[in-house]
Formats: C-alpha cells, sequence, structure tokens
C-alpha cells in the first residue's frame, strides 16, 4: 500500500523475511562452518599529539583482543604513567607530556619495545579549545606531457587506498595520479598515462606503475584493489593493464604473462578520438603487483575483452558501456580474500573473481548477463574453474548497475555477497536477488537498524519499473528484494543513510535516517519526514559519514567540509577557525567531491580525512577524547573491504557490517549501560595470515633448502594379497566408509594402506612447494597396463589429486605403470622403486588441519593399495613428504651442522641403470646440515630418478631457520648421479689451518666425480653454529677465516642427493 507523505515523497513499507539460500555445492560447501576470517596483522597504530592539555594518545583494540577485559600500559620515555580500565576507551590524555617526549602503549604487562615508541605529532589547529591535528605525506608529482593531438596535461593526486605493502603492521598509502584531461567514458579526446604510486607515511616513495597509453585515464577505468590476496602478511595490488603499462620495477607487465593474448608494448591502440575499441583497442590484462616492489608477478588476459560484443551490441558507438569497470574484495570463502572485476552495468554485465595464491592469478567462475529470458536473453550463466556451469535465466545483473559496488554478507551464510545496484550477486557468481530497478548513482549497506540483517540503501536514477505506480528514485529493501521503503525524488546523483543523530536514534527506536539531493527533508526509517536537510552553504551534506567527535553518531563530509548534524539543531560546521571555512586541502572527481580517502588508518576506531594538499596529502585526525571502547573498524571485514573499493567508480562512505549508536551499547547484569557494543550483528573473528601455514603465500623471495617429513609410523603397504587383518606383520590403518573394494578376491580388503603426515610443527611457515615420494612396486602383471591414482583426504573429504611423476599427469589419463618405468613383475620379491609427486596445490588447498593423507592405488577397482614401508622382509624407506618454505635470503644456507658421523652401509645394489644423464646441477643450496644422516633432497630436481634403493633411515627431521648467505655456489654441471651411498670408510678428508692463518682442505675419494661433491665448513662457537662457507671443490686452498669468534670447525662433503661422501672432520682450537 501506498502512503502519499508529500510531493515529493511516496512512501512503500512491506513486512520482510528471509529466505533460506542455497549456495552452489562445487565452490562454497568446502567452508560451511565459517568462524574466522583471515585478516591484516596491525600494530598498535599509536598516535600522540601535542594539544592544549598535553599531550593526547589514540590506540587501536584489534580485533584478536577483549572488547570487554583488555587493560593498556602506557609508557613515557620509558616509564610507565598510566594503565588503563579493562574496557576503557583506547584514548588518554597525558597532563604532563611535552612535544619532546615519545609514547608507548601495550597491552598490561606486556614488556615495551623502545622501537616501537613514537614521536608526538605537533601539527594540528585548535579552534574554540578543540582541535584537529594533521600528518603531511609529501608526493612526487610525475613530470607532465603532450597528447598526440598537442593538449598539455599536468597531473594530480586522486583517489587513495592502503594497504599494509611490507609486512611491519603499519599502513602504506597507494595513490593514483589523474593527468588533467583524465575523462569520462562519454568523452571523447586523449588523456595522458595513469600512474599509481605507493608510500610511506613519512614521504619515501615505494614504486611508481605507468598504466601506459593503453589504458584511459578516468574515474570508470582504473579501479585498483590493495589487499593481502594471498596470506604472506603483505599486501598486493591488482588491476587492469595492457601492452605497454610498465611495472614498479621499469618492466613490461606482459613480461610477467601467463597464457596472454600477444600484444606490442610499443603500439598506440588508441583511435584517432582517444578511445580504445574493439579488437582494435589491443588486448586487455589483468595484473597482480608486489606490494612491496612493484613488480608484476602474473599478468593474465581480462576475462571478458571488450570485443566480446560488437558496438551495437553493448548499445553504444564509443565504447561508454564496453568501458564501464567496477571492482571489489569480497571474502568469497568465508575465510580468504578474492578479487572481482566487472565489466559493463548500463547493459550487459560480466564479473569475474579471482584469488591470488603467490604463484597463480586463478579465475574462479565467470559470470556472464544478458536480459532475462522474459526480455529475450539467457538471465545470468556462471562457467566455473572445473568446467562446470549454471544458469537462471529469470534473474540477471543487466542494466542493474550502479557506478559503485558494495561487499557485505547480506544473506548472513557466511560468505560475502557483491551488492550489484539493483541486483546482489552470490559468493559462486549466480544472481542471489534481482529487483529490475536499474542503474543508480550511490549505495550504502549495513545493519541501519540493528536487527542483525544488512539493509541496503540505493539512489536511482529517474524512470519506472514495470508496473510500478510512481516513478523512484531511493529505496530501502532486503538482499532478497523484499522493499522496506521507496521514495520517489527525481533523478539524483547523491543519498546517503546513517546514524547521523544518534540521540534522535536512541529516544525514538529510528536507528538511522536517510535523503538524497533532490529531497525535500530528513526522514527517518519510518518514512516519516523528520527534519531539514543538513545544508551548509548550498551543498545538502549526502555525500560521506565520518566517526569523528566521539559520540557514535556520524558526522558529515562533503568534500572538505566537515559538519555535526542534529534534528535539533541543524548542521554545523565544526573545529575550524570561522564559521564557513573548511578543512585546508583540496577534493577530488569534480560534483562527486570526495576526499582521496577517509578510513579508519590508526589510532582508535575513529576515522581519518586524507585529502589533497600542495603536491602530497594531508591526514587529519580526530583530537576529541571518547568514551566509547570499539575495535578497529579495519578488523570489520565488510568495512575493511569497503576501504579497498572505495576509489572504485563514484567513492561511496565505508559501513562496518554491525550498527554503531548507544541503542546497542552493552548492559550489565543490573541493567546499566556500558561504554561498549553488543550489536545484533556479531563482530568478524580475526585471525592472523601467518597462523597457518597452508594460506597460499607468494614465491618472489628464494626458498629454503627442503624439509623431510616422514610417514607416521602406522603406515603400511596393502595389496591384493593382503585381507583386511589376516597379516600378522602388518597393521593396517583402516579409514572407514572410504573406499570398499568389491573385485572378485577382494572382497575383504576394506582398511587402504594411508599415508598420514603432521605437519604441525610448520605452521606459519609459508609454503612454496611439496613433494610427496615413495618407494613402491607394482608386481601383479595383469596391472601394468593400469593407470596410477594418488587420494588424498583432510577432514575424510577423499578425492582424487592431479598429480605429476616426472613431468607426466597421472590422474584419471591412460598412462601404464610400465610407461613410468615402474618394475612390474609376478613375484613379490621385487625390488621398490622411487617415484614422487607434487602435492603442492593439495596441501596448500586441502590440508586445512596441519594434517593430510594420501593413498596410491592402480586398477579399476582399487585392486592393488600401495603405500610402502618394510614388506617381506625389504628394508625400503618409508614415504616422504619434501617441504620447500620461503626464504629470506637470496642463496639459502644451512644453519644446523650434525653432531654425529654417519656409520651405515649400504646394504642393497642397484637393479636397474639409468637411461640418461642429468644435465642440471642444483641451483639452490642446501641451507641445513642433518644431526644424523642426511634425509634432505635440493631444490632443483634431477632429470632421472635415482634408480639405487637408499638405506639410511633419518632419526631426525632438521629444523630450517636460514639466516646466513654462502660465499660462494658450485657452478660445475655433474656428469653422472652416484647410484648407491657412497662408501664413507674409504673416503677421507684432511683439514689443518695453514701458516697464513687459511684453511687448507683436502679430499681423498676413490672413484668419485668432484663435480658431484659439495664442501661445507661450518664455523662453531660451543656448538653453536656461527658461519658457514661453502667453496667450490677447486678452490680449497687458502680459504679464509670467518671474524667472528668461534670454538671448532667441521668439514662436510656431501654428493647432490645430500648423502654423506665421508666421516665428519673436526678441527677444535685450530688442530684436527
Amino acid at each position: 500500500m501506498l502512503k502519499k507523505l508529500t510531493a515529493f515523497l511516496t512512501v512503500a513499507v512491506m513486512v520482510t523475511s528471509v529466505a533460506s539460500i542455497s549456495v552452489l555445492t562445487s565452490y562454497a560447501d568446502t567452508n560451511s562452518t565459517i568462524e574466522k576470517r583471515v585478516m591484516e596483522k596491525l600494530d598498535r597504530g599509536t598516535v600522540a599529539v601535542k594539544t592544549n592539555g598535553g599531550v593526547y594518545l589514540s590506540w587501536r583494540l584489534l580485533g584478536t583482543e577483549s572488547l570487554t577485559n583488555q587493560a593498556f600500559d602506557i609508557y613515557r620515555d620509558g616509564e610507565k604513567i598510566y594503565t588503563t580500565g579493562g574496557h576503557d576507551a583506547t584514548c588518554y590524555t597525558d597532563s604532563k607530556g611535552t612535544a619532546d617526549n615519545k609514547y608507548t602503549v601495550v597491552p598490561k604487562g606486556e614488556a615495551i619495545d623502545e622501537t616501537e615508541a613514537v614521536d608526538v605529532w605537533t601539527t594540528n589547529t585548535i579552534y574554540k579549545g578543540r582541535s584537529v591535528a594533521y600528518k603531511d605525506i609529501a608526493f612526487k608529482v610525475p613530470d607532465g606531457g603532450k597528447t598526440p593531438t598537442d593538449e598539455e596535461y599536468t597531473y594530480t593526486a586522486n583517489d587513495m587506498s592502503v594497504g599494509d605493502l611490507d609486512g611491519d603492521g603499519e599502513y602504506e598509502y597507494i595513490v593514483k595520479w589523474d593527468p588533467s584531461n583524465s575523462k569520462d567514458n562519454s568523452v571523447k579526446g586523449y588523456t595522458g598515462n595513469v600512474y599509481l604510486d605507493a608510500y610511506e607515511l613519512d614521504g619515501t616513495l615505494l614504486w611508481r606503475i605507468d598504466l601506459g597509453v593503453n589504458i584511459r585515464a578516468g574515474a570508470h577505468y582504473t579501479q585498483y584493489m590493495v589487499y593481502d590476496f594471498d596470506g604472506d602478511g603483505k599486501s598486493e595490488v591488482i588491476l587492469k593493464t595492457a601492452p605497454g603499462s610498465k611495472d614498479g620495477e621499469g618492466n613490461y607487465v606482459s613480461k610477467a604473462g601467463k597464457n596472454i593474448t600477444k600484444g606490442d608494448d610499443k603500439k598506440d591502440c588508441r583511435n584517432s578520438f582517444g578511445l580504445l575499441m574493439g579488437k582494435d583497442g589491443g588486448p586487455e590484462y589483468l595484473t597482480v603487483f608486489n606490494g612491496e616492489t612493484g613488480a608484476a608477478m602474473q599478468t593474465v588476459d581480462f576475462d571478458p575483452p571488450r570485443s566480446i560484443l560488437t558496438s551495437s551490441e553493448w548499445g553504444d558507438s564509443y565504447a561508454n558501456r564496453s568501458e564501464r569497470y567496477l571492482a571489489a574484495v569480497a571474502y568469497l570463502d568465508g575465510v580468504h580474500p578474492s578479487v572481482v572485476m566487472t565489466r559493463g552495468y548500463y547493459t550487459y554485465v560480466y564479473a569475474a573473481a579471482y584469488t591470488w595464491d603467490g604463484t597463480d592469478l586463478k579465475e574462479q567462475w565467470l559470470s556472464t548477463n544478458t536480459p532475462t529470458e522474459e526480455n529475450g536473453g539467457t538471465g545470468c550463466t556462471v562457467k566455473y574453474a572445473d568446467g562446470t556451469s549454471k544458469n537462471n535465466p529469470n534473474k540477471t545483473l543487466y542494466a542493474q548497475g550502479a557506478h559503485s559496488v558494495s561487499v557485505a554478507d547480506v544473506d548472513n551464510d557466511g560468505y560475502d555477497e557483491i551488492i550489484f545496484g539493483s541486483a546482489v550477486l552470490d559468493n559462486d557468481g549466480t544472481v542471489l536477488t534481482y529487483d529490475g530497478r536499474g542503474h543508480g548513482d550511490a549505495e550504502h549497506v549495513s545493519d541501519f537498524d540493528n536487527d542483525g540483517k544488512q539493509e541496503i540503501f540505493m539512489a536511482h536514477e529517474a524512470g519506472k519499473h514495470n508496473d510500478d505506480t510512481i516513478p523512484y528514485a531511493v529505496d530501502i529493501k532486503r538482499y532478497n528484494g523484499d522493499i522496506m521503503l521507496q521514495a520517489a525524488q527525481g533523478d539524483i546523483g547523491r543519498g546517503i543513510m546513517d546514524n547521523v543523530d544518534d540521540d534522535y536514534a536512541l529516544s525514538s527506536g529510528n536507528l538511522s535516517l536517510f535523503w538524497s539531493v533532490a529531497a525535500d527533508g530528513i526522514y527517518n526509517q519510518a518514512g516519516e519526514k523528520v527534519g531539514n536537510i543538513p545544508n551548509t552553504n548550498g551543498s545538502n551534506m549526502e555525500n560521506f559519514a565520518v566517526y569523528w567527535d566521539g559520540d557514535l553518531g556520524r558526522e558529515l563530509l562533503d568534500g572538505n567540509k566537515l559538519v555535526k548534524y542534529s534534528i535539533k539543531s541543524g548542521a554545523e560546521r565544526i573545529y575550524y577557525n570561522s564559521k564557513n571555512s573548511t578543512l585546508p586541502g583540496s577534493i577530488n572527481n569534480g560534483t562527486k567531491s570526495n576526499a582521496c580517502l577517509t578510513a579508519d588508518l590508526f589510532g582508535d576506531w575513529r576515522e581519518e580525512i586524507v585529502l589533497r594538499y600542495g603536491d602530497g596529502v594531508r591526514i587529519y585526525f580526530s583530537t576529541i577524547p571518547t568514551d566509547y571502547r570499539l575495535t578497529t573498524l579495519m578488523h570489520d571485514s565488510q568495512y575493511r573491504c569497503a576501504i579497498a573499493w572505495q576509489n572504485v567508480g563514484y567513492n561511496q562512505s565505508p559501513h562496518t557490517s554491525y550498527y554503531i549508536g548507544s541503542a546497542a551499547l552493552a548492559k550489565d547484569s543490573g541493567g546499566n549501560t556500558l561504554n561498549y557494543l553488543a550489536p545484533s550483528t556479531s563482530f568478524t573473528k580475526v585471525t592472523y595470515p601467518d597462523t597457518s601455514l597452508f594460506t597460499p603465500r607468494p614465491t618472489v623471495k628464494a626458498t629454503t633448502a627442503p624439509v623431510t617429513v616422514t610417514a607416521d609410523a602406522d603406515t603400511y603397504l596393502v595389496d591384493s594379497t593382503t585381507a583386511h587383518g589376516s597379516d600378522e606383520e602388518l597393521k593396517i590403518n583402516q579409514a572407514q566408509n572410504v573406499y570398499t573394494s568389491s573385485s572378485p578376491g577382494l572382497k575383504d580388503v576394506k582398511g587402504l594402506g594411508l599415508i598420514r603426515f603432521d605437519l604441525s610443527k610448520y605452521a606459519g611457515k609459508k609454503l612454496v612447494s611439496a613433494t610427496l615420494n615413495l618407494y613402491d612396486k607394482f608386481s601383479n602383471t595383469e596391472k601394468k597396463n593400469s593407470v596410477l591414482h594418488l587420494d588424498y583426504c583432510s577432514k575424510n573429504d577423499w578425492d582424487e589429486a592431479t598429480v605429476t611423476t616426472n613431468d607426466i599427469t597421472v590422474r584419471g589419463e591412460n598412462t601404464p605403470l610400465s610407461s613410468l618405468g615402474l618394475q612390474v613383475s609376478p613375484a613379490y620379491n621385487v625390488d621398490y622403486k622411487e617415484i614422487s609427486f607434487d602435492v603442492t596445490d593439495v596441501i596448500k588447498e586441502k590440508c586445512t588441519d596441519n594434517l593430510i593423507t594420501f593413498t596410491l592405488w592402480t586398477g579399476t577397482g582399487r585392486e592393488q593399495v600401495i603405500a610402502s614401508k618394510e614388506y617381506s622382509g625389504t628394508d625400503a624407506q618409508g614415504p616422504t613428504l619434501v617441504l620447500e618454505f620461503e626464504g629470506e635470503e637470496p642463496t639459502p644456507t644451512p644453519t644446523v651442522v650434525p653432531t654425529a658421523t654417519p656409520t651405515l652401509k649400504p646394504t642393497a645394489t642397484p637393479t636397474v641403470v639409468p637411461t640418461a644423464t642429468p644435465t642440471l646441477k642444483p641451483t639452490a643450496t642446501p641451507t641445513v646440515v642433518p644431526t644424523a644422516t642426511p634425509t634432505l633432497k635440493p631444490t632443483a630436481t634431477p632429470t632421472v630418478v635415482p634408480t639405487a634403493t637408499p638405506t639410511l633411515k633419518p632419526t631426525a627431521t632438521p629444523a630450517v631457520t636460514s639466516t646466513l648467505k654462502p660465499t660462494t655456489i658450485p657452478t660445475a654441471i655433474p656428469t653422472v648421479i652416484p647410484t648407491a651411498t657412497p662408501n664413507l670408510a674409504n673416503n677421507k678428508i684432511t683439514a689443518m689451518i695453514n701458516s697464513n692463518n687459511k684453511l687448507d682442505v683436502t679430499l681423498d675419494f676413490e672413484n668419485v666425480d668432484m663435480n658431484d661433491v659439495n664442501v661445507y665448513i661450518a664455523f662453531k662457537n660451543d656448538g653453536k653454529l656461527v658461519g658457514l662457507k661453502m667453496p667450490q671443490t677447486s678452490e680449497l686452498k687458502g680459504i679464509e677465516l670467518i671474524d667472528k669468534e668461534y670454538t671448532d670447525i667441521e668439514v662436510y662433503a656431501w654428493n647432490n642427493k645430500q648423502k654423506p661422501y665421508a666421516n665428519i672432520v673436526r678441527i677444535v682450537n685450530n688442530v684436527q
């Protein structure tokens, strides 16, 4: 029912209900119970400002800390001056503080680190006893230029974002430089290049990315996402690029291309109107950049290209529809961030979701949106990475987009959705809801009424939808399309909704207010006009909202005008030296009048305002004390994602997932109101990226030496002759309800040979690669043409893995065992054969509990399940998992020295001679010396697998804490790889200190190719390694000693399989 309120406003209030939404099983059901989200590990963010009352301090309460019981110690110049209460606000004024002091804030009882002490800001403006502090960052302005039509242009700082680029817990600042001839898509003409810079807070320029001539400058083209996508604790930058784009190291991004469409980096693909259109516009790319260096880590084709449709299909002849881009960061799996890039919103819409694991920028799905079936189209069709697809002909994003996007979990299923104007894109790429109300200029999403559900406020352009009896302009709705309120106000460009008068919200029960540029007043959620629009000097203040003055209502920001609003008092500018003055600084994007950025950058939960100022920016910071205690807004995932997408299109205010206001304050058992929130929407449960080994990470740094992990002790072989429990010598590790063979003679084989690895001791390390090594035998001639399979399990979720052995993919393909070089014989006394599998992706994606289990099998009914350890008296080595982690040095080095000399001799002889000779020597140097018998493998894989069976068994797993760098790397190329472990008794090492106080080493080895020898010289001080050298075997005379204190020297010689060639030689007090 429609109720007419004024000539300008019509309201319809509908009863809402929350429907149950099913999620595509192939994508989201792997995380059906969502508990925590991986977010940035921020530091305390302490700010100290000199004010009239002393020094004002403000700091972060982190999302991992207690909102109700976490006190803090405050130190001035290293001396504790105050301890807060358990739920005090995170601000304090030191009345005795001066500008010369340094301050540190730590959780109560923790030791302080003087390096974390902060200096006092002395830059502030005081008005009527209240101050606004600021921090200036000086930028390096790019040089201007001329277009092909001889038009000159210059540069100004435009939209900004933040991210912890170097992992130190502090934000760095990423700024987009727009040329003065930047244009809207609908306007013809050339533009200058777009640049992207990264700066430290002190103004240090980290890098500059040049997008080149084939990326046009304008608010709708370059949407860049800054976020830690791979969980390495450092943010990456992802954005659209093209041939000619250069990274922060000056290299073309095409150099990092992965199967990209070939383009000419020197070609200008713009037409005579300065536009990029169709195939003539050239290839389009998507690039992920290293946030610390600006280097392009990978470039893929932008999906889809503009040429997927003709100009007539797009709906214009000047690329205004094909060149409308949006972007967002969203937790599509509920735990880890993904990036979503979209193309188009006036007509056809394409949205693609990607993950970055440090190695590959992988497309998860592509959502294609045409008119609905009733309007002659196919609706929404989603194609997934596994080749499957899904279609809904009755829902679509077609023509529903706004000039911005929002991200929120609107249906409370634990997964983020993309609010795309008048439609909502679900986490699996399907359209969750579609109301057909079309395009608009502004949208705001939050739990505006504190009912535990997200509301969507949108300002539309003028028009009617289907049988609507009124033209619409703004509406408030649920995710499922239920309209709570709609108001006709004409074609509007801006509108806003928030708790801007906290006193009114608490007293009336109408918790948020809204209005637009075309409205005749301000309205509550009941559709009642309750006040005049907050207008100052002709501005309706409908642009942005910020938390500033310390109460729980939000202040208004329009351009550089900051206003406090209440229904009783109206709008009042605050904290300036005259009634009509503004914050010093400039605004961006013409009539959009937005700051470079508004966000909770440091200090307590209040937000900072970043304005363009001179050649750089000025960051404004509130010094008004607050009584309220909130977690940093940056640890609310909805708000943090909003900071990532704030630079997109028409910039919009960020919002938290929960309601902020006095109506949501907690109460004690006696009914007394407390100073912290207890909203209906729960807070984000934060976990940091380094808490799990298996969050994918980048490989931009060198790797450590491999770590070898042995399988659990209850790993044994099971094959077609071993019925469950019938062999007393074998303990079968049974997994119930996994597989049961029904083949003749195998009905009793219910327990499989399982290979389980416990990797909990490596949690927190940065996994680069993982190789599964097995010593197995295939002894049934009937299976010689069978296919080899590897299955994996974590949390009892079994699946077949795509794995490789000797570069041969063996999952479900016609790969006979004989072609893998595996021994096939009818007898069971054959020797075992080593095979290896690359299981890196399996562990990264599946090993969620630090445990991973494999089973190897062949045949059509798993007739021969193989997980070898000791069998029929054969002393075969058990399964091992070799892990490589990201290292800190370009060339890794050992950190552990053996404490015992290997004494075991080989007991087996080779049965197969290598059929090929390796041509490369490992290029990585081991970083661990074994504590007993070495079990590590080189980081480079030889081209021939050794045919001999190792007889040494590991007795300990070395720890990897690489800190030293070798001085020499072996460069000789081996001609053979040993086919057996060297005879230790016949090989000797002699070492002595010569008269020049240098070390001479002599190797007396029998029948050894010296190209296969690696020498290590360890300097120890009372058993602790203090230095290491790795000379080439041709340079073993006159080796320089280290300048650190040491008590003894130990000399080792390994072959390229890291087996010892001779007993260790030790020099104590310079005597062997």
